[in-house]
């Protein structure tokens, strides 16, 4: 059963003003990799993949196949960070196996951090398929005394286990719900209904998936987290669908707003218009890229965002009166985000954003809602 009015973290329910700081959106242990033992075999795997790996400099030419990986970076797959090439690895981490985060250790190193900075809970949203964790999220809790919520559902198409291909809308809703109520790996409770996975164009099993994801959060009242394909067509057609589903959209979560919903190209990309149209559905806004600064690698004529930026658009939310629609976080899965690897951590948005934050007028009302109530409520069961 769910626990109505409280948390389900991995260790057990708890009272939401329990949790602190919350980073709404992260990825504690997660591997993207899906098995493969080479950059190449994972190319044309994923859409993340295939836009993050198809560079000139690779071997790979914009709008072509490509001669297929070039020999110098082939021979980077697994290299260990270092000073040397750490510049290397945050503009063409792909080729760098960089695609996962899987030593509990270096979790535990990560997670006592955050602690140090006031950090308080941690929100997994790494779903089945992306090798989802939980026994090694219970040991990272209790570790560091870190609240952790894991998810349940499904990512993108590229990581469905075969047997999604075959079940209908109502099995996969059966399975998010046992993960909920029952529990998982000696009965670790699912506190989150996501990432759901969908691409641009969206795969019919994607949507079977949301709409089975959207029915599990009306039965059970738990928080559901989608992520969204680019641009704004491609979020207004999940909220199109969680509608149809009769899902509660003031407990359902957008993800990645602040690089997936612009569509304006530069230097005009950050309009707010399209964040408070999308905030007048009632849905939780997560501004959860925190820490990327993009530009040295940009694949698109749409700017991603800088902190300063996603601040900005932040304000915009709040001056519209929408300040219980927004969340925070970083949305960390890869190994060289990690501070313990030259990357700006789980500690980024207490240490440095919220001086940020200070800097911009943001009161410390606002950063109270914003980090810490706004979290607990979306977290608590409804």
């Amino acid at each position: 059963m769910v626990n109505k009015g409280l948390v389900q973290t991995v260790l057990g329910p708890v009272e939401p003003e329990e949790l602190g700081l919350t980073l709404p959106h992260e990825h504690v242990i997660v591997d993207m990799t899906l098995g493969a033992c080479s950059s190449e075999m994972l190319i044309d795997t994923t859409e993340s993949g295939k836009a993050a790996a198809s560079t000139p400099e690779a071997g790979w030419e914009p709008g072509e196949g490509g001669p297929g990986t070039a020999a110098s970076y082939r021979a980077k797959w697994n290299q260990p960070i270092c000073l040397e090439n750490r510049a290397d690895v945050a503009r063409n981490w792909f080729y760098y196996g960089m695609y996962r985060t899987t030593s509990i250790e270096d979790v535990i190193y990560e997670a006592n951090l955050f602690k140090r900075h006031g950090g308080g809970c941690l929100v997994d949203q790494t779903p089945i398929g992306l090798s989802r964790d939980p026994c090694g999220l219970q040991q990272v809790s209790r570790a560091t005394g870190v609240h952790l919520v894991m998810a349940t559902s499904y990512y993108t198409n590229e990581y469905h286990p075969p047997e999604v291909a075959d079940m209908k809308i109502g099995g996969v809703q059966q399975r998010i719900m046992r993960d909920l109520e029952e529990g998982v790996a000696s009965g670790v409770q699912a506190g989150i209904i996501g990432e759901v996975g969908l691409c641009a164009n969206m795969h019919p099993d994607e949507e079977k998936v949301l709409r089975a994801s959207a029915r599990a959060q009306r039965a059970s009242g738990v928080a559901l987290s989608i992520h969204p394909g680019w641009g704004p067509d491609a979020i207004w057609e999940a909220v199109r669908i969680v509608e149809e589903e009769k899902a509660d959209l003031s407990r359902t979560i957008m993800c990645h707003v602040d690089h997936r919903l612009a569509s304006k190209p530069g230097p005009n990309s950050f309009d707010p218009e399209p964040f408070l149209e999308l905030a007048k559905t009632g849905m939780y806004l997560s501004f959860d890229c925190f820490g990327w600064e993009e530009s040295y690698r940009q694949r698109g004529k749409v700017d991603v965002p800088n902190d300063a930026i996603r601040l900005n658009e932040i304000m915009a939310l709040v001056e519209a009166g929408h300040e219980s629609r927004i969340l925070m976080s970083h949305d960390i899965a890869l190994q060289h985000w990690h501070r313990k690897y030259g990357g700006h951590g789980w500690q980024h948005i207490p240490e440095t954003v919220t001086a940020l934050m200070r800097y911009k007028g943001f009161d410390e009302g606002l950063i109270e809602k914003i980090l810490y109530k706004n979290p607990q409520e979306m977290l608590t069961i409804a």
